[in-house]
């Protein structure tokens, strides 16, 4: 018979087997550490400190209400309206400038003055090109007509047709400015403005002081063009996901924004473009609420994870079951849920009741709340 021969094991195999047992223990015991931590620091965020410190302290049972509430996260930052502004007017007037009104301006409003003479803004989309004196004809006469209604000088229809009526209603107007009542519009002292009440600006010769001759760029009006951008850091653009939405406020109006595109800027900022979900501007239908300003901040907030509102519960106090269903510990037992979202401490569930009482910490160990996103939670009693 042939001896059976013990087997010999290397110092360097043995060490190597002991290690690996090793590890295997060390990772079991970081990963029961980091379960129990993640479930006591599920039941601090929503419960008193003082209740949680009682419920170490003694091992008792606690309980929490399930309570009306939600789960969401977004960023509090800032859109920036741009709104791009064109060359409407020249100056038509010689001498020195002497008055300058840049800004909101309406009807009738003074924008700038030559010499004393008032250059005054009426509505319209034909440029003024030539005196206006009694028997012209034209666009022109037509839009100042209107702009002599609106003010309060002439009564009936603008026709284009510069008759006495008008002549008379020019000398009323003219006569409230304290200036000569010739019942004649010379070229230059109407600037002709898409669009009134907007902000208007002045070209960089249109100064108190400065002396024009004629030609320069004088008054500039908002095109009507809009670009909604959102100015981000580096650090801020990482927390925002590109299938985020935003919510742009302008005093009592909200639109909803989406990001179109962005672009990094000279400084590493990012500016992400907004638009309205169906490509349109943010602001929609309700763009003329907004100031006419060339550049315009608005309070927004960026939905990182989309709120989810209803019956909130501490997270602690969703346990699960081998199968995976989540379940809550009320006084009548045991009853089924579904977690609809969580985050904060705080899971949003269906199958209670607001006012259920729940159990949060005792002796049946906490199971992971499906769904935890790392959303903030609200909520209220």
């Amino acid at each position: 018979m042939s001896q059976g021969r013990v087997p010999v094991v290397s110092p360097d195999v043995a060490a190597g087997k002991s290690s690996r047992r090793v590890v295997t223990v060390l990772v079991t015991v970081v990963a029961l550490v980091v379960a129990l931590t993640a479930g006591w620091w599920a039941a601090r965020a929503t419960l008193e400190p003082e209740t949680v410190q009682e419920a170490e302290s003694t091992g008792q049972v606690v309980w929490a209400e399930a309570t009306s509430g939600s789960v969401g996260r977004s960023l509090p930052l800032s859109t920036t309206l741009r709104q791009p502004s064109a060359v409407v007017a020249v100056n038509q007037l010689s001498g020195v400038v002497t008055q300058t009104s840049p800004g909101q301006v309406e009807v009738g409003d003074v924008v700038y003055a030559v010499a004393g003479v008032p250059v005054r803004a009426v509505e319209g989309g034909v440029p003024f090109y030539r005196d206006l004196t009694r028997g012209t004809r034209g666009t022109d006469v037509e839009q100042l007509q209107s702009a002599l209604v609106e003010l309060g000088y002439l009564d009936g229809e603008p026709d284009g047709v510069f008759g006495r009526a008008t002549e008379a209603a020019v000398e009323e107007w003219q006569e409230d400015l304290g200036i000569p009542e010739t019942g004649t519009v010379r070229l230059g002292e109407l600037v002709a403005v898409g669009s009134l009440p907007t902000v208007v600006q002045l070209g960089e010769s249109i100064a108190p002081g400065r002396v024009v001759g004629g030609g320069e760029e004088a008054v500039l009006a908002p095109t009507g063009e809009r670009e909604f951008v959102l100015v981000v850091t580096a650090d801020q653009a990482r927390l925002i996901p590109a299938e985020a939405t935003v919510e742009v406020t302008w005093q009592e109006l909200t639109w909803t924004g989406v990001i179109a595109g962005s672009v990094q800027d000279e400084f590493g900022n990012t500016e992400f473009e907004l638009t309205a979900p169906d490509d349109g501007p943010v602001c929609g239908e309700e763009c003329e609420s907004l100031p006419g300003d060339a550049q315009v901040t608005l309070r927004s907030e960026v939905v990182v994870v989309p709120r989810v509102e209803g019956v909130t519960v501490p997270a602690a106090a969703v346990r699960t079951r081998a199968d995976g269903t989540a379940y809550v510990t009320t006084d009548d037992g045991e009853i089924d849920v579904q977690v609809r979202a969580s985050g904060g401490g705080v899971a949003v569930v269906d199958g209670v009741e607001a006012g259920t009482r729940v159990q949060v910490l005792g002796e049946a160990p906490a199971g992971p709340v499906p769904g935890q996103d790392g959303a903030e939670a609200t909520g209220g009693r």
